[in-house]
């Protein structure tokens, strides 16, 4: 933003990060509790439909980070390549993305590298981890046992004054863009985004959403809630599960007792007849169906 207020001046990012000056290879070191591991990965894919489409380019970028304040501390080694998915791509697909038919021919994907990032990752970050995470986990089943955070839903974008959550326009706020809309580069802007400084605050966006990838979370289900409370359920932000026909929403742990509380005076008329399911940290962002199926535990976090 200019001086005057009037003018938004951009740059186009390509990668550039400053280390700060402690995070020596010595100081990584000599201080193995005090960082960990996380990646910032981006697929484009066939389509929306996350058990049936096909990964067609994937974006991996590894860094390291302040296990207390969150702080990005290094920018570490990338990964981006195409997947050739054998059949034509629908039109749409390649306007989103930029990439054609030819450009995917004969093309592979090394997902033992892959696997090899997200084996090191403490935490796998996407800017839409609903979308993203289902994908990894068919292709590399390692996934299944991360912890993966959100960038879309785990920083309160709103409350800081942005109009909108997607990548490309907080970009734009914050001064940079990058011209591909590529799987390796919207990684690296993410990256890049996260490790800024958040509006008349100190700690950076990461520091929030590593925060808030550490709580618990649990699935709030309406279930057998009347008919008539559909409107409500839906102003408190409830989604209708039409395969299980039933409303749900998704909480921290901490928040149950009162969404409890509003449920059983708002929806139950005095007597609580729905569900609360407590979701394992390595289950979020996970399809809706995996929470009745799931057997994952907490046990084995330490980031």
């Amino acid at each position: 933003m200019s001086p005057e207020g009037d003018k938004v001046v951009l740059s186009r990012y390509q990668g550039e990060f400053t280390a700060p000056a402690h995070a020596t290879p010595q100081w990584f070191e000599s201080h193995p509790d005090a960082w960990r591991w996380g990646s910032v990965l981006d697929v484009e894919t066939t389509g929306t439909d996350t058990a049936r489409d096909k990964v067609i380019e994937i974006g991996i970028r590894m860094f390291r980070f302040d296990r207390e304040s969150g702080a990005v501390l290094s920018r570490d080694d990338g990964y981006g390549a195409l997947e050739d998915p054998g059949e034509p791509l629908d039109p749409l697909i390649t306007r989103i993305t930029g990439i054609t038919d030819a450009m995917v021919a004969g093309q592979k994907i090394d997902w033992d590298r892959v696997r090899s990032y997200l084996e090191k990752a403490q935490i796998i970050i996407a800017h839409n981890a609903s979308f993203d995470r289902p994908f990894l986990d068919r292709y590399v089943p390692l996934s299944a046992t991360k912890v993966w955070g959100c960038s879309f839903k785990q920083v309160d974008w709103e409350s800081k004054g942005f109009p909108s959550q997607k990548l490309e326009i907080l970009s734009i706020y914050h001064g940079f863009f990058n011209s591909a809309h590529r799987a390796l580069a919207d990684a690296d802007s993410l990256l890049h985004l996260l490790h800024l400084p958040a509006p008349e605050g100190e700690e950076c966006y990461l520091a929030e959403l590593v925060r808030n990838a550490r709580k618990k979370s649990a699935l709030v289900l309406a279930q057998n809630s009347p008919f008539e409370t559909k409107d409500i359920l839906r102003e408190r932000g409830y989604r209708w599960d039409p395969e299980r026909r039933v409303w749900h929403r998704f909480l921290f742990a901490e928040e149950c007792p009162t969404e409890v509380e509003w449920l059983t005076d708002k929806v139950y008329s005095g007597k609580f007849r729905g569900i609360v399911r407590e979701i394992p940290l390595t289950d979020g962002f996970k399809p809706m169906g995996s929470y009745f199926t799931s057997s994952s535990s907490n046990s084995e976090l330490g980031f």
